[in-house]
């Protein structure tokens, strides 16, 4: 992913998709990493270390931690990109 480029919701659903296995159909901005998405602390903090890899952008731990669902985790990511 260009890191000049904003992280759309879409994009961010097919990459947790790919990434959790998971049908894109099945993935909302609404999606809960924990209850929906069955991901347990380490799991989701993965995945989110996997984004900020793929992103070049890194969430500070407070902002990983408050990050529940996939609408948290694209503000989140914006919001920095905003700033790159």
């Amino acid at each position: 992913m260009d890191k000049k480029k904003s992280l759309t919701e879409d994009k961010l659903i097919e990459f947790v998709s790919w990434e959790l296995d998971v049908p894109a159909e099945e993935i909302f901005p609404s999606s809960s990493l924990v209850s929906d998405l069955n991901l347990d602390d380490q799991d989701k903090m993965l995945l989110i270390a996997e984004l900020e890899n793929r992103m070049d952008v890194y969430l500070t731990p407070e902002e990983a931690e408050k990050a529940e669902t996939i609408q948290d985790l694209k503000q989140c990511f914006h919001a920095h990109l905003e700033h790159a």
